[in-house]
């Protein structure tokens, strides 16, 4: 089968992924795609990280009973920190029937020169670009890289929730059902009050005169 692959820490998981997922898996010619969330790393205090056990379980209720999207926790059991390359090649291993394609936003590839053996993962495997607001003006170009043609951009952050939250905002309808609930029942992001609120200071433009 040819499989996408999706990472992300999915913090929480929204519409956006959704239908990210959906426009891979029903009109690239795909057979699934796989959110491959990335671990909690224990060595490293991430804020607002929620535990990768309720993330994967946010994840299978919003993906529901879609048979061509699934979760993978394959980084879960891997050493850290964790890299895109040898998580390919570990699927590759594990599942060698399969054709692995890496799915990624037009903001990771403008930056992927940056990334551990990134000429090793382009010449290995073929990468679907999904389409960012303001993204993908890069001029680097690659045989195996494939921008998605006529796929809407979708412009929802898990940065935009965790804030919106953490400010008793009701943002439920950004979320799968029974996701804001969850996090709302978790207290996954606690309100900020104003008191916790830093305001920085700024100088005074009158000094000195």
């Amino acid at each position: 089968m040819k499989i996408g692959i999706f990472p992300g820490s999915f913090n929480p998981i929204h519409i956006g992924h959704l239908a990210v997922a959906n426009y891979v898996a029903e009109f690239t010619g795909l057979d699934e795609v796989w959110l491959l969330i990335s671990p909690k790393n224990p060595l490293k205090t991430i804020p607002d990280l929620l535990d990768q056990e309720l993330r994967l379980d946010l994840i299978e209720k919003a993906i529901g009973n879609y048979p061509k999207v699934k979760t993978c926790t394959v980084e879960w059991e891997m050493p850290q920190p964790t890299y895109t390359i040898n998580t390919l090649h570990k699927l590759r291993i594990m599942y060698p029937e399969n054709i692995f394609y890496l799915v990624m936003g037009s903001d990771n590839w403008d930056t992927i020169h940056r990334w551990k053996d990134y000429q090793i993962i382009l010449n290995n495997f073929k990468i679907l670009i999904y389409p960012r607001l303001g993204f993908g003006k890069s001029l680097f170009v690659h045989p195996n890289g494939k921008f998605i043609k006529g796929a809407q951009k979708i412009e929802i952050s898990s940065s935009f929730i965790r804030k919106s939250m953490s400010e008793g905002k009701d943002v439920r309808l950004f979320m799968p059902n029974g996701v804001y609930e969850t996090l709302i029942e978790k207290n996954a992001f606690p309100l900020i009050t104003k008191e916790e609120i830093i305001i920085p200071e700024t100088p005074d433009e009158n000094i000195g005169e």
